[in-house]
């Protein structure tokens, strides 16, 4: 009988992050989640959480959805404080950083690291350059790693969805607790019918856990239904 799959899912507790956390655990996947309200820039407090997760073991995947919500703000950048960058843009990357810094020791030879984030910076959003900084530092970040990990036959891919969909998840009616999802100009209909972001994610997050998508790394996918179609 085949082993469940190990996935380390980190998240704010709702959002895209959450809805596929689910998602894995009525599969039947081992579903291993870190505390929504652990502090991810704190090194030595992610490191122990993930320890005390994994055990002795290892994770064959990791799913990082987790964007603090002082980022969804939307605001002038002229009339941010010093603080409120830090924030919004800078607390985002340093998380990115210290969790893949920490997901390094856990994750099995030939695992599988997936990134999900907004599509905001690859259109630019008024109001949102806090945001859509961060974003693109994260995605830029992912694609060093997976060079860097490729000697151990590690995969790092970026999945980007629309704002709402990664703030909302499942969730599209009640909303997302106190987050308020920014207004994000629709730049042109989607070429593909509507459907669930989530599951467009969830069959992507799969696709790329599969020994045929070994040699995807370094990647963005764009799960938008045709509505950006990033060159």
């Amino acid at each position: 009988m085949a082993t469940a799959s190990r996935t380390l899912v980190i998240t704010t507790g709702s959002g895209i992050g959450a809805s596929i956390a689910a998602r894995l655990r009525r599969r039947g996947d081992l579903v291993l989640e870190p505390d929504p309200a652990l502090d991810l820039t704190d090194a030595v407090a992610v490191g122990e959480s993930f320890r005390s997760l994994v055990g002795s073991g290892s994770v064959d995947q990791v799913v990082l959805a987790a964007i603090d919500p002082s980022a969804f703000r939307a605001a002038p950048m002229t009339s941010l404080s010093e603080e409120e960058w830090d924030q919004a843009a800078e607390y985002p990357m340093r998380a990115a950083f210290v969790v893949l810094q920490q997901v390094h020791s856990v994750i099995a030879d030939g695992g599988r690291v997936v990134l999900i984030l907004p599509t905001v910076a690859t259109t630019g959003v008024v109001d949102l350059v806090p945001l859509c900084t961060a974003v693109e530092a994260i995605r830029v970040m992912a694609k060093a790693v997976a060079r860097r990990w490729g000697a151990r036959s590690i995969t790092v891919n970026t999945i980007e969805v629309d704002l709402a969909a990664f703030v909302l998840g499942d969730d599209v009616d009640g909303g997302a607790g106190d987050v308020a999802v920014p207004v994000v100009p629709v730049l042109g209909q989607p070429a593909l019918p509507p459907g669930s972001a989530v599951d467009d994610v969830f069959g992507l997050v799969d696709m790329l856990a599969t020994p045929a998508a070994g040699a995807i790394t370094g990647a963005l996918l764009v799960a938008d239904r045709g509505t950006v179609m990033q060159p």
